[in-house]
C-alpha cells in the first residue's frame, strides 16, 4: 500500500538536507541512485488472458464472438423520407 505520509516525510528531508547545505556553503547532499525498475506488466498480454478465462468460464469460443451476420439475414429498418428544403410560409397562406 502506498503511504503517502512516508513519501512526504523523506521528501521533506531531503529538501531540508539541501537547504542546509546551502545556507552552510557546503557541497549539495547526492541523490540517491534509483534501483532497478520492477517487473513491468504487459497490458495487452494481460486484458488477453482476462478476456480469454472469462469466455471459457461462460463456454464461449472465439469463434462464437467473431463470427459476422449474414448480410440476407440483417434485419432491414424502417427508411425516412428525405427532408426537402425548408421553405417559409407567408403570412396569410396556410
Amino acid at each position: 500500500m502506498f503511504d503517502s505520509l512516508a513519501k512526504s516525510t523523506h521528501y521533506t528531508e531531503a529538501l531540508r538536507a539541501v537547504v542546509e547545505a546551502k545556507q552552510e556553503g557546503h557541497r549539495l547532499p547526492e541523490a540517491p541512485v534509483p534501483g532497478p525498475p520492477g517487473q513491468l506488466a504487459d497490458l495487452m498480454a494481460a486484458l488477453k488472458e482476462s478476456v480469454d478465462k472469462a469466455r471459457s468460464a461462460r463456454g464461449e469460443d472465439d469463434a462464437d464472438i467473431h463470427q459476422e451476420p449474414d448480410p440476407a439475414e440483417k434485419a432491414t429498418g424502417r427508411k425516412t423520407a428525405k427532408a426537402g428544403p425548408a421553405t417559409e410560409a407567408s403570412p396569410g397562406q396556410p
